[in-house]
């Protein structure tokens, strides 16, 4: 069952208003980050590195950024919380995928908290101004969880 915005706002730091959608909250970003170098990854994550990342906007100092086509990262302005029975779900506002631009995300296990990141697929350049709205969490209740998530991107 989804768990609707009023009840799903307690649960993210600085929301406002306008953020506050009808099944979920939009995610702001707050900062963008160019992929530089590369990764691996392996079955039990002993061989696990991430590639590095250069920080090219912060939404905290800076106005706009025009991205060409290729991918980012980008980190949300928002701290979330993730409940004890509950995961989340981010999904691309309409107007980033009308603009030719998408995010990729992963789930978000119960007991996560952080800056979550995802991945920014530029299709066609855009111009980013600083705090925009680019997805919005859906908070879904879960049954029988295996536990809480204790992995690396905890607190980060």
């Amino acid at each position: 069952m989804i768990v609707g915005s009023k009840k799903s706002k307690e649960y993210i730091e600085n929301v406002e208003d306008i953020q506050i959608q009808q099944c979920g909250i939009d995610l702001r970003i707050g900062k963008i980050y160019e992929i530089i170098g590369e990764g691996s990854i392996d079955y039990d994550n002993k061989n696990r590195t991430l590639p590095d990342y250069k920080e090219i906007f912060d939404s905290e100092k800076d106005e706009k950024i025009r991205l060409n086509r290729g991918i980012y990262i980008i980190s949300t302005y928002e701290k979330i919380k993730i409940p004890e029975n509950m995961a989340g779900f981010v999904y691309p506002r309409s107007s980033i995928l009308r603009m030719g631009c998408t995010i990729y995300s992963a789930v978000h296990d119960p007991g996560y908290e952080g800056h979550p990141q995802y991945l920014l697929n530029v299709l066609n350049p855009i111009t980013i101004y600083s705090y925009a709205r680019f997805g919005q969490i859906i908070y879904v209740k879960c049954s029988d969880v295996n536990g809480l998530y204790c992995g690396i991107y905890n607190e980060k």
